[in-house]
């Protein structure tokens, strides 16, 4: 029956179109297949065939609209399970339910790029040549991960390759194409998989199918062969620490402040004593450059220890607030700090708010301020009590899904990434693997070991390859002490950026080109 509604199997793809309930349905289970990939279930394996019943739905539209819905049907299917803590987030932090409507309002837009993919994909596969046509299609899924990183509502969240961070040895690759090379050859995968299916006694489908698994073993066999080597240079003792302060249930400043130097003294008894103490995003419960009481805790913190403390803070400054991460040392005369570039939507401002705010400003309760980005990446540098140079690429809960960004800091010279986190605003521990699942990617595509501390969970210690190191239980005050390795040079990727993205964006418009050209050739 099924193969009935789908169609002959000899009749190419372009000529049969999919009756509208198995069209609704194959994009239904692909966006069911594709949320199991990712955490909590972390079925990474389904990733590699997920997309499949979407390609075949997609191509089987009989125009572009209907392909363009069943795309937009797939990202509801996909994100809106996926990030369903975003309502309790928004909701618990404004005390509204403004969080479901920010929860409707980002799935509703951004389900958008989907729809727009699987738009242009029903255009590639009539107007493009078949030998073309899987790896237009991957392309266009690359250009189109690229762009969900663009504007003020951009989310990023859970791209393709993110359903591998478990699955170390295809992940290797990221250091040369970034991310988006991961994604690139699962699609070819899925989309390989789909024209197989579509048209099984067509030489050339089994052959390409062929080509993209051969394609898939040879990067592994590269990722494997990469794993086997370590990047050495001069380590140093990292104290990672997770201070189980909760956003919802924030104990007083004072005893914040306690809990932080019972720890940093806990972790100090190590042998040998940490160099360097990474305290989470919004740790300290004071501006610690403007309250005088603040500057003084870690600054005599900084001299008990004889060691680096890296903190998160809000800071005012500049007649604004920042969300920051501050950096003090005995070498150093002041402290150095390094304000968030890429702030949350609907978390850390209000996108659009002056026309939000008149109409649903006091329904929703909405922050009567935002927090303002940063404008700069510059890594925060100092020289140890034992002579090493310390640079540190800091990067702030939410940017770690903003390949760019975190590539910012190795370029200019970070030999070491740290990242800080808040994470117990998710309430979800599913977002927290989600979240970290990015973290492993930034770690591979730099090539740089990542200190990751966070209030609540997952706190890590993660090396160059995307192995885990060493991490703390969820929700369990405590500390990590553990070498890291102060690692220098640069990846193909760091030198040269999204260039595989540039690359699969000259393909699609080669192609359009050339497809233009024709057409008005054979007009009379």
């Amino acid at each position: 029956m099924i193969a009935e509604e789908i169609g002959s199997k000899t009749e190419p793809t372009r000529t049969v179109p999919l009756r509208t309930p198995w069209g609704l349905r194959l994009a239904l289970l692909s966006g069911l297949l594709l949320w199991l990939a990712n955490p909590p279930t972390g079925l990474w394996p389904l990733a590699w065939v997920a997309l499949a019943p979407l390609v075949v739905s997609v191509l089987r539209a009989r125009h572009f609209a209907q392909a363009a819905w069943r795309g937009y049907l797939f990202g509801w299917a996909f994100l809106g399970p996926l990030w369903y803590w975003i309502g309790l987030t928004i909701s618990a932090w404004t005390g509204s339910a403004i969080g479901w409507i920010a929860w409707f309002g980002l799935t509703f837009i951004l389900a958008g790029f989907f729809a727009l993919w699987a738009g242009v994909a029903w255009w590639l596969d009539r107007n493009v040549p078949e030998q073309w046509a899987v790896t237009a299609l991957a392309a266009a899924w690359v250009v189109m991960e690229w762009a969900r990183t663009l504007g003020p509502l951009s989310m990023p969240w859970a791209q393709l390759s993110y359903t591998q961070y478990r699955f170390l040895p295809i992940l290797q690759i990221a250091d040369f194409t970034g991310a988006y090379g991961v994604s690139f050859l699962m699609m070819l995968v899925n989309g390989a998989l789909a024209y197989f299916w579509m048209g099984r006694d067509q030489p050339l489908r089994p052959r390409r199918l062929w080509a993209a698994c051969t394609l898939s073993v040879m990067v592994c066999l590269y990722g494997l062969a990469r794993l086997q080597q370590h990047d050495v240079g001069p380590s140093l003792q990292v104290a990672d620490l997770q201070t189980n302060v909760s956003s919802y249930q924030t104990p007083s400043p004072a005893t914040q402040l306690q809990i932080m130097n019972h720890l940093a003294m806990k972790a100090k008894a190590h042998a040998p004593a940490p160099q360097l103490y990474v305290f989470p995003e919004s740790a300290s419960p004071y501006d610690p450059i403007q309250n005088p009481s603040g500057y003084l805790f870690f600054q005599q913190l900084a001299k008990t220890t004889n060691a680096a403390i890296l903190t998160g803070a809000e800071i005012y400054a500049k007649g604004a607030d920042h969300n920051a991460a501050v950096l003090f040392a005995p070498e150093l005369a002041h402290p150095q700090v390094y304000f968030k570039q890429q702030l949350v939507p609907f978390g850390e401002f209000i996108p659009f708010r002056s026309l939000l705010s008149p109409l649903f400003g006091r329904l929703f309760n909405f922050p009567t301020t935002d927090l303002t980005p940063g404008r700069h990446g510059r890594p925060l540098q100092t020289t140890l009590s034992n002579g090493i140079s310390l640079t540190i690429g800091p990067f702030i809960c939410y940017e770690s899904m903003y390949p760019a960004r975190v590539r910012s800091f190795t370029r200019r010279g970070a030999s070491l990434l740290v990242t800080i986190s808040n994470d117990s605003w998710f309430l979800s521990r599913a977002a927290m693997q989600q979240h970290l699942a990015a973290v492993v990617l930034r770690a591979i595509e730099n090539r740089r070991q990542v200190v990751r501390s966070t209030t609540t969970g997952i706190t890590c210690m993660i090396d160059a390859e995307g192995h885990l190191l060493a991490r703390l239980p969820i929700n369990q005050e405590g500390f990590l002490v553990h070498p890291m390795c102060l690692l220098h040079g640069q990846t193909p990727y760091v030198r040269f950026g999204d260039w595989f993205v540039g690359l699969c964006a000259l393909l699609l418009g080669g192609l359009f080109i050339v497809q233009t050209w024709k057409r008005k050739a054979h007009q009379p």
